[in-house]
């Protein structure tokens, strides 16, 4: 019987994009796409998902009613995995973007972001704008995330230019003297430099415009994500979203 309700829901969902929420599977369960990017999304000691995004999902959709399970996808292919039912919602520190607003129906921002770079700390003066970048030897960065879209605005020589398959990836090449400069999102920036194996590595706002993260939904439940908006100013109200900034160690 659940082969055949499994066959049924992937047949409704290929036919017309029915919302999950409704047509089919679990209704009382909500996978949500992460990555893992502290101090956003990321597993604590016990293999269990935390961060500032993990808790605030939780508590929104078990305020609706749902149980949450979390998914851990290729961040350059969320739009896939969110079209695909592989998850149904994307809610891992994404930024908002003019092309994402067409495929994904996202909701109201509820933190404001910005990329930095990360290098060696006896490298940090090297850089100051921007237009330092066209000096770095190399520059990686996360394949499909706003660091990606900021540094394609520069013109920079293709051939310094390396994208990773996951932003933690970035701090590994910048540690290991593989990449001279890595331009990550702020908020893991603050979370991992100067602690455990990244001691020996600083960040530095050089420029790059504010940004505002954003929750995804497929545009088939663009009322779940009404649902969530409402949540999301009653949390920015009450203290919750400051309270998990707090907890996770979020200045921005």
């Amino acid at each position: 019987m659940k082969k055949l309700l499994a066959l049924i829901c992937s047949l409704v969902l290929l036919a017309g994009g029915v919302s999950m929420f409704s047509a089919c599977g679990n209704e009382d369960v909500i996978k949500v796409g992460v990555t893992n990017y502290e101090p956003m999304d990321y597993k604590d000691e016990n293999g269990q998902w935390i961060g500032f995004d993990a808790d605030l999902a939780k508590k929104a959709f078990n305020e609706l009613g749902y149980d949450v399970t979390y998914v851990e996808i290729d961040w350059d292919l969320k739009v896939t995995s969110l079209e695909s039912g592989e998850i149904d919602v994307i809610w891992n520190g994404m930024t908002i973007t003019d092309e994402l607003r067409e495929k994904v129906a996202l909701t109201d921002p509820y933190l404001t972001n910005q990329q930095v770079i990360v290098v060696k700390t006896e490298n940090l003066s090297k850089f100051e704008t921007t237009a330092d970048l066209s000096n770095a030897t190399s520059i990686v960065f996360e394949k499909g995330s706003a660091a990606e879209t900021e540094l394609e605005k520069l013109s920079l020589d293709e051939s310094k230019l390396l994208g990773a398959s996951k932003q933690l990836d970035a701090f590994f090449e910048v540690n290991a003297g593989s990449c001279e400069v890595a331009v990550v999102d702020k908020t893991m920036a603050q979370s991992l430099c100067g602690t455990g194996s990244y001691t020996g590595l600083s960040y530095k706002e050089i420029g790059f415009e504010p940004e505002y993260f954003a929750a995804g939904f497929r545009k088939s439940d663009s009322e779940m994500a009404e649902r969530i908006n409402t949540l999301l100013a009653k949390y920015a109200q009450d203290g919750t979203i400051d309270a998990l900034k707090a907890k996770y160690g979020i200045t921005l």
